[in-house]
């Protein structure tokens, strides 16, 4: 008889690859670690503040279930990028007590009226991620039923400085031009020079005289000069370009940081500027509301109710201040010394199966050439005890061939297989198993041959890469996502592992997000050992000064199956089991590791995951998973 191995060609051109049917399936899981809204002072991650994420993994080897074997990815950077940021807020509007200068006859009585002096107070608030100055214009932008004159009226003053903490009262007037808080007598009037925190804020007051004649309807006056006179936060822009007269405007500190004031095309790197407007009506006393937060009505008790109309006021007798607060093994042989020959290569220079190796939880398959009407018996000693009497290693059973050649898939090394050296044995015979055929039984004819083999201890192997895939405002669009493929130097998990397919691991390991930007981290897995990988975790925590974006969480097998996950634990079905878990979870999952200050997320494959032979197959041996977070 002649038994020969399928060359790799021909392995290439059946386009087969194994599955492990005969082992039972076990969890396979994985387990891994923008513009602000207008008029929302918040607290942002700072510029210049680096977020490392690492994801975990784990896995088992089926010959040694239970034992987790612990894989990390790289770890990768994102650098908080410097963003300006800017709100306009119309605190009041109030009639000046009388005796101010150019008062009218009425000033001082409460009722905004014909010729009276009121003050507008607007609060300028930082909120980018970084220290700013603010420029402050000399005039603003736009003033109904009253007149802005500084020779009659005075100069737009600042009135106070808040460094995110604490206000200091100041009483600076704004000189022709504007001016920068960081310049000239504000540079040197201001508390830190001028510069505001994160989440500070100029308050300046601005004064004017209602016209003669007016009795009813707003005197409405407007700082700052964006498209729509309450815009917050716009990108100075070629179709609203700072002009230097009425805008509102950051301007970035001399620090480096990377804010453009040049860049007109409304880049995420623009300085920013805002507006707001305040009417106050003519002939209705002015008054002033209480401070506590306000809530809906209607809501439940706890709303303070301070809101016009719905709560305490008090008419404004001078000066008050009003506030409206939210991823076959084959035989090869060589000639042997017990000169067998029957098992050799199909490629040309036959040799024989004697000094090969299997691998423990491989399948292999066999062409066999025969001669004659036999059946064909062969075992395989798998646990080298010396004999082939145990469970499994009665490998072909009565096996007749088809024109004169068995044709044989899948034959399957156990993955309990014990390494080392051990015997195959071949018996072609008209006796069959029913009639008496053993691994030593006596036969009337045909022939036996042995072969010395080794076999090879189960050894997975789990790559994890982790990367930066997609950077952008809160969309998914194609012009977002980072497709750069980057060999990370010094990672023997990435491109220097060949059997990750061609181009794969897109994404990067650093990136410079701003706060309220939303960031895509990709986790691509790849099991590329000997053998399976059986219950493999990944965990991805959720990193600080992040926050998930709910729903996001994706898992793909090369294309081939998953998509997206729900939130909820047991994912959109059994398999695989996947799940977002919050910061209540304590300890996080395994084989996540660090404190569980904000989160993560879960994937289990209730499968094995087959081990790579080549680049890129079987297509079930990769994959990755990716969820979305927001930059705090």
């Amino acid at each position: 008889m002649k038994l020969t191995r399928r060359s790799p060609q021909s392995e290439q051109r059946k386009n087969r690859w194994q599955r492990y049917y005969l082992a039972p399936l076990v969890g396979v899981s994985l387990l891994s670690a923008g513009v602000l809204p207008a008029g929302v002072t918040a607290q942002v991650t700072p510029a210049g503040n680096t977020i490392d994420n690492t994801a975990f993994g784990s896995f088992e080897s089926p010959a040694n279930p239970g034992t987790p074997i612990q894989v990390n990815s790289n770890t990768v950077t994102l650098t908080i990028a410097e963003i300006a940021g800017i709100d306009v807020n119309a605190i009041n509007g109030e009639e000046a007590p009388s005796g101010v200068q150019n008062a009218g006859p009425a000033q001082g009585d409460g009722i905004v009226s014909a010729e009276d002096v009121v003050l507008y107070t607007f609060r300028i608030t930082n909120i980018g991620n970084d220290q700013t100055q603010f420029f402050i214009p000399e005039a603003p932008a736009n003033v109904t039923n009253a007149t802005f004159d500084t020779a009659a009226t005075g100069r737009i003053r600042v009135i106070g400085y808040n460094d995110g903490t604490t206000t200091t009262a100041v009483d600076i007037p704004i000189p022709d031009g504007g001016l920068a808080t960081g310049a000239g007598v504000l540079g040197t009037g201001l508390p830190n020079n001028g510069s505001v925190p994160v989440n500070g804020f100029i308050d300046v007051q601005i004064p004017v005289k209602v016209n003669s004649g007016v009795t009813t309807g707003n005197v409405t006056v407007v700082l700052g000069n964006t498209t729509d006179a309450t815009s917050q936060n716009e990108p100075i822009s070629a179709t609203n370009e700072f002009s230097g007269a009425n805008d509102v405007t950051t301007q970035d500190n001399a620090d480096g940081g990377g804010i453009a004031p040049g860049d007109l095309a409304g880049g995420p790197n623009t300085e920013r500027e805002a507006s707001d407007r305040l009417d106050v009506p003519v002939g209705t006393p002015q008054l002033d509301y209480g401070d506590a937060p306000d809530l809906a009505a209607g809501t439940a008790a706890g709303d303070y109710e301070t809101a016009p109309g719905r709560g305490p006021s008090h008419v404004v007798g001078s000066n008050s201040l009003g506030t409206n607060g939210v991823d076959a093994e084959t035989v090869e042989g060589q000639d042997g010394p017990t000169e067998d020959d029957g098992v050799q290569l199909d490629d040309g220079s036959p040799a024989t199966l004697h000094g090969e190796s299997l691998i423990a939880g491989q399948t292999f398959d066999l062409d066999i050439t025969t001669v004659g009407a036999g059946v064909l018996n062969a075992w395989i000693d798998f646990n080298g005890d010396g004999d082939f009497d145990d469970p499994n290693e009665n490998i072909i059973v009565d096996e007749a061939p088809s024109g004169g050649a068995i044709d044989l898939d899948n034959l399957v090394v156990p993955f309990d297989a014990v390494p080392g050296t051990t015997y195959a044995r071949f018996r072609y015979s008209t006796v069959d198993t029913a009639n008496g055929m053993t691994p030593t039984s006596a036969a009337p004819d045909g022939e036996v041959e042995d072969y010395e083999i080794t076999i090879v201890g189960a050894a997975p192997n789990l790559r994890l890469v982790k990367r930066i895939t997609r950077l952008g405002a809160t969309d998914t669009t194609a012009e977002n996502n980072i497709t750069t493929v980057v060999d990370e130097t010094g990672n023997p998990d990435d491109d220097a592992a060949l059997n990750w397919p061609a181009g794969y691991l897109q994404g990067d390991v650093t990136a410079t997000p701003e706060p309220g930007q939303e960031v895509d981290y990709t986790v691509y897995f790849l099991s590329d050992g000997n053998s399976v990988a059986a219950n493999v975790r990944l965990c991805d925590l959720i990193p600080d000064n992040t926050t998930y974006v709910p729903g996001s969480l994706v898992l793909d097998f090369a294309g081939t199956g998953g998509g997206a996950q729900t939130d909820a634990q047991g994912g959109v079905d059994a398999d695989p089991d996947s799940f977002f878990f919050d910061d209540t979870v304590s300890p996080a999952p395994a084989p996540c590791t660090g404190a569980n200050t904000d989160g993560g997320v879960f994937i289990q494959l209730q499968e094995n995951l087959p081990n790579a032979t080549s680049a890129g197959a079987p297509n079930t041996s990769f994959g990755f998973m990716r969820f979305t977070v927001t930059i705090d």
